[in-house]
């Protein structure tokens, strides 16, 4: 569970992010094939669609920080469809790393260690949740 420190902190940084919008998610994704370019074939060719899912997903973590239950349902139905995609476990780290590096790219210097941390504690409880709808397609 985050703190409320936390939860503002996210909240904060995510205006950044909103003043860009899917824009943001288009620069997480060439970063995110820049880095792993072996999940590029786990995507189709037109990212536009899929940069809103994830605009989408990013915009309900925030709006829940404070609860992430709140999101639990959708989050496991998210990571069983990734195993429908060929997402891995060990894609959600690269994916937390690379969306960490992105966003804290878009605050420069308002970017702090508190931040990432804050960020850092909600994505791995997100990745956590999604693994284990994952792990429920899976069984």
């Amino acid at each position: 569970m985050l703190s409320q420190t936390q939860v503002d902190l996210i909240r904060t940084s995510a205006e950044v992010l909103a003043e860009a919008n899917v824009a943001a998610t288009n620069v997480f994704y060439a970063n995110l094939f820049r880095v792993a370019p072996g999940v590029r074939n786990l995507f189709s060719e037109d990212m536009f669609e899929q940069s809103e899912k994830l605009w989408n997903t990013i915009v309900k973590v925030v709006e829940s920080a404070r609860d992430l239950t709140e999101i639990e349902a959708d989050l496991h139905a998210l990571g069983a469809r990734h195993v429908h995609y060929g997402a891995e476990p060990g894609h959600y780290v690269v994916v937390t790393d690379v969306l960490i590096q992105t966003i804290s790219s878009m605050m420069e210097d308002k970017w702090t260690d508190e931040t990432q941390a804050a960020w850092k504690t909600a994505l791995e409880a997100v990745c956590a949740t999604m693994l284990e709808g994952a792990a429920q397609r899976v069984a």
